[in-house]
């Protein structure tokens, strides 16, 4: 027994010498540099373009099944256009792609087991060119010589067995299993892409592209990949530096793909994205499932050094849907001054903290934001909205807050009735009223495909300095009917009840007022507003009013109804009835 295994040992060293013997001889004899003549023939058969060698090409067998290459590249087509630009690299008009050189690593053995396990793939000084001519030709269609290149098409209708459930991969006709593509390393080193359309101008680069991806192979463990670029270009106007870091995973039947630890990080020079605006960084966790191509997002988060836009949620991909939680926060003043737009108010500090959470349901027939609940400021916020797009478009919300002071958030003192910096008033119509605005006919147009209703309530409110308690308006519009009730209120220790109706669906819009004023002390409304009291008395209103006219100049000629004013417990403050002389000489 000793013996004959002996002899199998015996037998299998002799062939693992003679194997290495053959793959010596083999390396020793065959010089792959004899072989390019016939690759750049091969490749001018196939693209009508020059490849061209400008370094030396070296193989390995053992263990691993190698290729290395020095610089090379691929040119145009002959026959396309030079593009000229002065931002172009000298050469960039003869050349598609270039490189300085890489290599490829691939096991031998696990070939055998229809297994791909490559060790390292590296490309160092890859430089690709991409031109759309003026004529839309492109220079990355690769139409064999003499075909003219396919025009674009519409994507087909899918037949009926395209819609049914992707299968899962099945065994290749010989009985053996599906190929299967591991990598151990993956290295892209000084990359650079350049993009230009030479009928626009439009322009578009990426330098320093540096790429690195450790251990992907499908139902291994987490790849760590990590990608960075400087990003420039014209039409837009961009500058700016990008980098990308994650671990993704998946699992053997590629039907669920995890992507932890994503990091994306923006930072910009300039351009449409200005650099005040700070580094921005998209983080969080991703989980894609492709049988029902849905999307789990887990805490992820856009940041700026002003705002954070975070999320937590489910996508579905192929009916396009949303649902889950989104969250903002930061300082809305700081956001618009690193955007360029410094925002001015009475009072500084509003606007400099805000804290909003939304429970979400999106779809492309309806967007439902089932609850709002935050603060802006020291003014807490709870409500919903909903809108469905369409025809007439339905828009459904209610807003609540505990106490707000609109002043604060109104134009410093100073900034009110300045002129507008940009046009005028509309020029008389030839009977001295003021002409008809286009800007009216399509708001009229734009409310008659609006279905409203809409509440907003305030605990407390003040408004021009008055304050108010227990706000209460609801706004229905249908179809360019728009009614307000109730409008209800207290101030000066009486309260306010209206109701508002404006129809503009006819030519003229056709306006009623009713209102009920019941109590209020004016002289608290003179203290609030003015600083003193001129008239104390508790105040009744009651109005019933209509009008037609799209705006006052018009509605006050058509003005028409009943109103009337009570004043009781009255006292006139400031005014002197016995002159001070008169009181001196009767004492």
């Amino acid at each position: 027994m000793n013996r004959t295994l002996k002899l199998v040992a015996a037998a299998i060293g002799a062939l693992v010498i003679l194997a290495a013997a053959a793959i010596a001889i083999v390396v020793a004899t065959i010089n792959p540099n004899d072989y390019k003549g016939r690759i750049a023939d091969a490749a001018r058969s196939a693209t009508g373009r020059e490849l061209v060698f400008d370094g030396d090409l070296s193989l390995s067998f053992f263990p691993w099944l190698g290729v290395a290459f020095g610089p090379m590249h691929l040119g145009n087509p002959p026959d396309f256009p030079k593009a000229g630009a002065p931002s172009a690299a000298p050469g960039d008009d003869d050349i598609f792609l270039s490189i300085k050189g890489g290599g490829l690593r691939v096991a031998f053995m696990p070939l055998l087991s229809k297994r791909v396990e490559v060790a390292e793939l590296m490309l160092d000084g890859l430089y690709l060119n991409l031109v759309r001519a003026a004529d839309g030709r492109t220079n990355w269609d690769f139409a064999k010589p003499g075909q003219t290149p396919a025009a674009p098409t519409a994507p087909a209708a899918p037949s009926p067995q395209s819609a049914q459930p992707a299968q899962p991969a099945q065994p290749s006709a010989s009985g053996g299993a599906p190929l299967a593509v591991a990598v151990d390393t993956l290295s892209v080193k000084g990359a650079s892409l350049s993009f230009r359309d030479l009928g626009t101008g439009q322009q578009f680069r990426a330098r320093d592209l540096n790429v690195n991806v450790n251990g992907l192979a499908p139902g291994g463990d987490p790849a760590d990949i990590r990608m960075t670029v400087a990003m420039s270009g014209q039409k837009p106007d961009i500058e700016a530096d990008l980098s990308v870091a994650a671990k993704v995973q998946s699992d053997l039947g590629g039907s669920v793909l995890t992507v932890n630890g994503l990091t994306v990080t923006l930072t910009p020079k300039g351009g449409v994205i200005p650099a005040g605006l700070g580094k921005m960084e998209l983080a969080g966790d991703l989980t894609y499932h492709s049988g029902p191509q849905r999307l789990d997002i887990t805490r992820l988060a856009l940041s700026t050094p002003t705002l954070k836009l975070a999320t937590n949620g489910t996508a579905a991909l192929g009916t396009p849907s949303f649902e889950g939680l989104v969250a903002l926060s930061g300082s809305p003043r700081k956001a618009l001054e690193s955007l360029g737009t410094p925002v001015r108010t009475a009072d500084p500090k509003v606007l400099d903290a805000l804290d909003l959470k939304l429970d979400v349901q999106a779809a492309p027939a309806k967007v439902d934001v089932r609850s709002i609940t935050g603060k802006l400021d020291d003014t807490a916020i709870q409500g919903k909205a909903s809108a469905m797009p369409g025809a007439v478009q339905v828009i459904r919300a209610e807003l609540a807050l505990d106490a707000i002071d609109v002043d604060r958030y109104l134009p410093p003192e100073g900034d009110k009735g300045k002129a507008p910096e940009k046009g005028a008033p509309p020029a008389p119509g030839k009977d001295g009223k003021a002409a008809p605005q286009n800007g009216t006919a399509e708001a009229k147009k734009s409310l008659r495909g609006i279905d409203a209703d809409v509440t907003f309530k305030a605990g407390r409110l003040v408004a021009s300095k008055v304050p108010m308690t227990n706000v209460l308006v609801r706004l229905v519009a249908d179809k360019g009917l728009l009614r307000i009730n109730p409008l209800q209120l207290n101030l000066g220790g009486g309260a306010v009840n209206g109701d508002i109706t404006a129809d503009t669906r006819a030519e003229a819009t056709r306006s009623r007022i009713v209102t009920t004023v019941k109590g209020v002390e004016v002289g608290e409304l003179q203290q609030a507003a003015l600083g003193k009291r001129h008239v104390s008395a508790r105040t009744d209103v009651k109005t019933d009013l209509t009008a037609t006219g799209d705006d006052w100049n018009a509605a006050k000629h058509t003005l028409a109804g009943t109103a009337s004013l009570a004043m009781t417990q009255g006292t006139i403050h400031g005014f002197q009835i016995i002159p001070e002389g008169i009181k001196g000489a009767e004492s």
